[in-house]
This record gives C-alpha cells, structure tokens and sequence, in this order.
C-alpha cells in the first residue's frame, strides 16, 4: 500500500503541474484525496496517539528554538541598557563641563582657565564649540540606545508570552492525550466485556467464532428434527378409514379351500 501510494504521489507530482486546469488533473486530484483519506482511516486509535506523543515531543524543539531567542534577547537588551547607563552618566558629566567652560569664558578678561590650562578666548570657544559637537552627537546616539531598548524590550515581551503559551499548550494537549488514551483504553475494556464487539483484536475473532459455531450447531439440530417428517411416509387417508381388523388381515391364517365335489 505505501509503494502504491508513492507511485501515485510521483505520478501526481508530474501530471498535475501539466493538467492543473484540465478534467484529468482533477480527477487526479480527487483519487489522492480519496486515497489518503482511505489510508487514514485504517490507521488504528492506538498508533494515532503514537503519532500525537510523538509530535507533542516534537514541541520542544520549538520551545527551545524560543528559549534561545529569548535568552539572546534578554542578554542584549541588558548590554544596551549598561550601555545605555554608561553613556547617560557621562553625558551628564560632559554637560557640566561644558556649562562650567561656557561660564569661565563669560568671566573671562584676556584668558580662560580650563583647569590647569590657560587658553585665549578663541582658542576657548573652539574647544567649547568642539565639545558642544561631541556631547550632541552622543545625546542623538543615547536616544537611539533608549529607543533599540524599548523596542527590544516589546520584542522580549512578545517572547516571553510565546514562551509561556507554548508550555501551557504542551501540558494542554498532553493532558487531552492522556485523556483519550484513558477513553481508548476504556472502550477497549467495554469491547472485551461485550458479546458483540467492534473492533478487530484476536479476542473479537473468536467470539465471533463461537457465535458462529453456535449458529451452525443449531441449524444442525434443527435439521435432525426435521428429518422424521421428511423420512417417514405419512399416513394415507385409505389407511385412516380402513378398521383395525382390515388393517390386520394380512397376518391372519387365510381359511383352508373347500374340496370340490
């Protein structure tokens, strides 16, 4: 049957391409539907719930492939947070700076003291103009920093939700498993039990045996019942009217002949 459903599937594969809006790729079409629906509903209950375990464990592959995404995503966000933190503190620090050299340069006469340095006026402002530059670029690369956070953060949001669905689910679908394993192995019992059963095990073959030979063993009975009245002649309605002394004639000494004279 498996061969027979490869060589239809091959044939299938190569036909309806060519034939896809013709009579005969439907046809074909119809007899793989039909074919597949024949061949699953042989497949017994038993093997089914084979096949369900089997693809619940199969979850886990999914389930780890978004642990790992999960436990990337927490590990960068909390990168560009730090990152994010250190950049913060020293623009704070930078922004200070500047503001206390921007008000040296107003105070100042002929020299600016920029700590231990001692700078003109225009050497001053070229280097306050300088670290106004750099502390705006910084602050445009902060806020993109807080923005990559934010965003990855809904992204770790949505992961941790699938995450958890996807547990719930499996615990959800094993459980609805093991219930109808429960039911299947119920029914078994119940087909054991019953006299008439619908299912095709060793035990349903023999009691269908039995009834069997039961039934053959009556009919037999009842031919032997029937066989006097086929075997036996029955009485004729000359023989209902004759008297018993008729009837016993036959055994009774005929009377001697009288001699002639």
């Amino acid at each position: 049957m498996l061969k027979k459903l490869v060589v239809i599937g091959i044939v299938a594969a190569v036909a309806i391409p060519a034939v896809k809006n013709m009579k005969v790729g439907s046809y074909i079409r119809s007899e793989i539907d039909c074919f597949q629906a024949h061949v699953e509903s042989r497949i017994p209950p038993e093997r089914e719930i084979v096949r369900l375990r089997n693809e619940i464990k199969l979850l886990d592959k999914d389930i780890m492939t978004v642990v790992s995404q999960l436990a990337r995503e927490r590990v960068e966000v909390a990168q560009l947070r730090e990152k994010g933190d250190d950049l913060r503190a020293r623009q704070s620090h930078d922004k200070e700076l500047l503001q206390a050299r921007a008000a040296a340069i107003k105070n100042a006469t002929e020299h600016v003291a920029f700590g231990d340095r001692k700078l003109s006026t225009a050497e001053a402002k070229a280097e306050l103009e300088e670290g106004v530059r750099r502390f705006t670029a910084n602050q445009k690369s902060l806020e993109a920093i807080d923005a990559a956070v934010s965003n990855r953060e809904k992204v770790k949001l949505g992961l941790e939700r699938q995450l958890d669905a996807m547990k719930n689910q499996k615990v959800e679908l094993t459980a609805a498993v093991d219930s109808l394993e429960a039911e299947l192995t119920a029914l078994k019992l119940q087909q054991m039990e019953s006299k008439y059963q619908t299912d095709d095990t060793r035990l349903s073959k023999i009691k269908d045996d039995i009834r069997a030979l039961k039934t053959k063993v009556a009919v037999e009975r009842e031919k032997l019942a029937l066989m006097p009245s086929v075997v036996e002649p029955a009485p004729t309605r000359a023989a209902a009217a004759k008297s018993v002394d008729d009837i016993m004639a036959p055994l009774s000494p005929k009377p001697a002949a009288k001699p002639s004279e």
